[in-house]
């Protein structure tokens, strides 16, 4: 399970850079500093993401060691957040009478967001387990 997990995402995270990168071209210089730089962020943080999980569903050992366990609780807080403003915009939704199919992106951002989690912070164990 975590080897196709780790595929999609990687999948997802390329799909994902071409589609900005693609809008962004014409609108690079109207962009605000803080919308380059949050893009920027979390682009290295994707990035990172999907590196420690193809490591942990490959068995591969990435460098920095001591870096996958601060940053699986980094990861937590921010996919913790996301997820609340998630839950938060799909029960505005909800009370308007819209779909049933923002209870399945819902959903699926839910699941994405814990198995991600999930991946960094049993490879950030191993890492420590095995360094030690």
């Amino acid at each position: 399970m975590w080897k196709a997990f780790a595929i999609l995402y990687v999948f997802g995270l390329a799909f994902g850079l071409v589609i900005a990168a693609t809008l962004m071209l014409g609108a690079w210089e109207e962009m605000a500093l803080a919308a380059k730089i949050l893009g920027g962020v979390s682009t290295a943080m994707a990035t990172l993401t999907a590196i420690g999980l193809v490591a942990y569903a490959f068995n591969l050992h990435v460098p920095a060691f001591g870096l996958w366990r601060p940053y699986s609780w980094l990861l937590g807080i921010l996919l913790g957040g996301l997820s609340v403003i998630g839950v938060v915009r799909f029960v505005a939704q909800f009370e308007r009478g819209d779909d049933l199919i923002s209870l399945l992106w819902l959903s699926l951002s839910l699941l994405v967001n814990y198995f991600s989690w999930l991946g960094i912070w049993r490879y950030g164990r191993r890492t420590t387990a095995s360094a030690g």
